[in-house]
């Protein structure tokens, strides 16, 4: 017969649960897409963060999910600053390029 597993009568909040997985799952560029998303809000600012969306870090490129065609044309001409301004935010991530694509946002 199974033992009956004896009540837990302290919860674990699922944000430290969450926390941990992520902890276990990053990459070795410090956090990886999770650690890049919060670094890309912070360094580029509300209107283009709201029209933008990292999606795949591959080495030293970044995939980033763009809602329409005048928002990638718009940031093909501030790749560079984006790319500046991220590595700045990211200190120890080191972003080479960003390739724009049309994706969800």
């Amino acid at each position: 017969m199974a033992k009956k597993r004896s009540a837990n009568k302290t919860f674990t909040p699922l944000g430290q649960v969450l926390g941990g997985l992520l902890d276990e799952c990053r990459s070795r560029n410090s956090g990886g897409m999770f650690h890049v998303a919060q670094a890309w809000k912070k360094a580029i600012g509300a209107p283009i963060s709201e029209n933008t969306k990292p999606y795949a870090l591959k080495g030293s490129l970044l995939l980033v999910f763009v809602s329409s065609s005048v928002w990638l044309h718009q940031l093909q001409f501030l790749r560079n600053e984006l790319i500046e301004c991220l590595n700045r935010e990211l200190k120890d991530g080191q972003i080479t390029d960003i390739k724009f694509k049309i994706g969800p946002v």
